[in-house]
Order: structure tokens, then sequence, then C-alpha cells
């Protein structure tokens, strides 16, 4: 019982004094989806981008350093000889064209709250720079305003990583301009999550679980054990944003939602909470081994115990006693003959 005692004691006490588990005690912030609501700085705390059927942005053959510059609608439209109906496509140039490089984005520590409008056969983005001291809840609600009248509307919500979404991205512009690795695609489209990243022409959501299809109101969650790092066999190790995806296209999943044929609208809410206390990730693999080690120790030390419960009478300095033997005469007076 003591090695228990003290195992348990040291476990508790480890992520107290580790260097790199950061122990916070303050006030909680807000709740669900109601918070201090502040306006977003974009492209500080917030970027806000597209991804249209007229424009192949980061498509393949495209060169990100030249076409950083801003093109217009006309020539986007020109140059992809593409239908565009305006009314069904509100998105600005700058969204689907966003600036080269990227700007670095600030950890997101405030709540924030904006509408998309997001046209059809395409999808809203907004990226995030996500801080594991905080657990971040994202709101949305989504529905259509046709003649003054708003309704629900079902749309797909994915979560992405950088390299989660560039996969995306690469996906929808195989859909809409280049049709053979559309076809190739739907072909592998219902993969399991599990097998899905083996697959070089799919995409997987972050952890898996963060998709949200065919729906037209969700709220989810997202703690993060530390800064998300991408580990490449062939580069460097780089640092995650996150990006946040409303989908109004009929992508390669083969549950999500078709196309609308009108203007999706998007309520955002991102709402940021303070975590009280933080574990660092190894906490978790210590837990499981000091489990394991209690499992195996327990036997021993019961058989220990009762192994020794029968040595020691009063102190352990009991002397020994013999039992006395009996003797019987046999009916003449004489002694048996001894047993051999």
């Amino acid at each position: 019982m003591r090695v228990s005692t003290f195992l348990v004691s040291l476990l508790l006490l480890l992520p107290l004094i580790s260097n790199g588990s950061p122990v916070q005690f303050e006030a909680q912030a807000a709740t669900g989806c109601t918070g201090d609501v502040q306006p977003i700085v974009w492209n500080e705390t917030v970027e806000r981008q597209a991804l249209v059927p007229f424009s192949d942005y980061g498509g393949w053959g495209f060169d990100e350093m030249e076409r950083g510059m801003d093109l217009s609608l006309d020539e986007e439209e020109s140059e992809f000889n593409s239908e565009l109906d305006p009314a069904l496509h509100p998105e600005e140039s700058w969204m689907f064209n966003p600036m080269w490089p990227l700007p670095v984005l600030e950890p997101l520590s405030t709540d924030h709250y904006t509408t998309l409008l997001v046209g059809n056969d395409s999808a809203g983005v907004l990226r995030f720079n996500l801080s594991s001291q905080h657990r971040t809840t994202f709101c949305l609600t989504l529905q259509t305003v046709v003649d003054n009248t708003s309704a629900p509307a079902q749309a797909d919500v994915y979560l992405l990583t950088t390299s989660q979404y560039e996969m995306y991205r690469e996906s929808y512009n195989n859909n809409h301009f280049y049709t053979w690795m559309g076809d190739f695609e739907e072909v592998l489209s219902d993969l399991s999550p599990e097998w899905r990243s083996f697959n070089p022409a799919g995409w997987n959501t972050y952890r898996d679980v963060h998709q949200y299809e065919n729906t037209a109101e969700v709220t989810f969650s997202l703690s993060l054990d530390g800064p998300e790092v991408y580990n490449s066999l062939f580069d460097s190790d780089t640092y995650q944003d996150f990006y946040l995806v409303i989908d109004t296209w009929d992508n390669s999943h083969d549950r999500d939602a078709q196309p609308q044929n009108e203007v999706v609208v998007a309520d955002v809410t991102v709402i940021t909470e303070e975590r009280t206390f933080v574990l660092p990730p190894w906490t978790v693999p210590l837990i499981f081994f000091m489990v394991m080690a209690t499992v195996l120790v327990i036997p021993f030390i019961l058989n220990s115990r009762y192994m020794n419960a029968g040595n020691d009478g009063a102190g352990g300095d009991a002397a020994m006693e013999t039992v006395p033997m009996l003797e019987q005469k046999s009916a003449d007076g004489l002694m048996p003959p001894p047993s051999e």
C-alpha cells in the first residue's frame, strides 16, 4: 500500500513541478455561444478567403508569386471562360485572390462574430491561429434569404489545418478545372477516415471528427494540447493555422450537401475561453503507465502480506514451541515396536 500511495502522489506532483506544464488559476470566461464579442481586425486575428468556380487560385501550374497581385473579376471571368451570375456569387476578388505570402495571424484570444455570404458551388473560408491556452467554440447558423424571407440552408462545415486545407483546395480545383482528376477522386470517395490519408487525391478534417455535413446549424469546441505542427519527411516542421470552411459545392464525400443554387448566409460566432488548468500531453501515457504498474504490483504486495501474516506473533520474538507427542503402552505393558 505504501508503494501505491507513493506512485499516486508522484503522479499528482509531476505536472506541478514540470517546466512545460502551464498551470493557471483564473476566472472562467464566457461559455457556449455568448461572450464579449469584439470587432474583427481583418488579417491580424482572422483572414477571409473563398473558393469560387471561376478562379483556380492555388491550382496546378499556378505561380503564386506572380498571381499574388490583385486581379479584377472581369479578368478572372475571361481567363477561365466560366459562366458567372453575380446574384449567386457575392464574393469579392480579394477573397479568392488573397495576398501572398499570407499574413501572420495573432493567436486567437478574443470573441468575434461575422457573417459570410457563400456563393453557389463555392466555399467560404475563415483562417485562424488558434491558441493552445484557450478553448475555442464555433457556433454556425446557415440560412438562405429569398424575397426577404430567411430559411434554413443545408451545407457542410469543416475544420482543417493548413496542410489539410491545401488538399481540400486541390480537390476543389480538380473537380472544377481538371475534370479527369475529379473523376478519379470520385472513384475513391467512399473511404473511411482512417484510410483517407493514404489516398493521394483525398482529404480529411482535423482529428477526423470535425466534419459536419448536410447541416443547417452546428456548434463544436476545440482544445489543443499545444501549437499544431506539421511534420514532414522532406521538409522542416511548419506551424499550422486552422481553416473554418463553409462548403456549398458537391465535394468528393458521399454524404455531403448538394448545391442550393442560392447564396448561403453563414452567421459565425467564435468564443474563446481561457483554460484554467492545462496538463502537458505526456501526462496521458504517464497515467496509463501508472495504471499498468499498479495492476502488476498489487498482486505481489498482497502475496507478500499474506505470506508474512502468520510469521509474527507478538512482535516476532516469541520462541518456537514443540508439539508434545503422546505415547501409548500395549495391554501387556510392552511398548509397541517403533514404526518404520
